[in-house]
């Protein structure tokens, strides 16, 4: 195999993660602004965290089933590249989006099976960016480490570019990646130590796994 998939480090929250992350040329970094999400950060702390933004590594701002005024203040104060939505953002909701504040979108989805694989596709290949394909959320949208059937994605080709996500940690993504053959991957509670609680060294780590593979 040849590395030409990108990377996305989601749920970044504090300075020395998202140093490493950038060090490490991270292709995405996600910053989740989702009360709920134990890697929830205000726009005060995400501000400081990006006072090192570069070129290379693309801010996303995750945001749930946010208003338009959320939406503004984020976009306003944080100057994302992306917003990743990953509630219940029906097609209509991420056009009227992507409209109103003229920013790139990705939309987060739950996959169980080849069918909603397909009404995914349907649904909001022609509305957003980038579709995130993760396995079905259990009990926060997105981060859970619940492992995703990457079976389900195997000779898949959307029109759309899309991201591989769901359970991925350094001993899998080899085996990942040979299966599914992603554009992008997203990784989050597979380079913590705890909920919420990154590791610099994972992420290098992880990094460097990827760019080898």
């Amino acid at each position: 195999m040849s590395n030409n998939f990108e990377i996305k480090i989601c749920g970044i929250n504090d300075k020395l993660c998202m140093d490493a992350a950038i060090e490490s040329k991270a292709d995405y970094i996600g910053l989740v602004f989702y009360d709920k999400s134990p890697r929830n950060l205000s726009l005060g702390d995400a501000q400081q965290l990006l006072k090192n933004r570069n070129q290379h590594s693309k801010i996303v701002a995750l945001t749930v089933n946010s208003d338009d005024d959320f939406i503004k203040e984020i976009k306003q104060n944080i100057k994302p590249d992306y917003f990743q939505f990953h509630g219940n953002e029906t097609p209509l909701r991420c056009k009227e989006i992507k409209v109103k504040f003229e920013i790139p979108i990705i939309k987060g989805i739950g996959i169980k099976n080849k069918l909603d694989l397909i009404k995914a596709n349907q649904d909001y290949e022609n509305l957003c960016d980038i579709l995130l394909l993760d396995s079905p959320s259990t009990i926060l949208p997105g981060g859970n480490g619940e492992m995703f059937n990457w079976n389900i994605i195997k000779n898949c080709e959307p029109q759309k570019k899309w991201m591989l996500a769901g359970g991925l940690n350094i001993n899998n993504i080899e085996q990942a990646v040979k299966i599914s053959n992603p554009p992008a991957i997203d990784i989050s509670s597979g380079v913590e130590i705890s909920k919420g609680i990154k590791d610099p060294e994972m992420i290098k780590n992880f990094i460097t796994k990827c760019r080898n593979i």
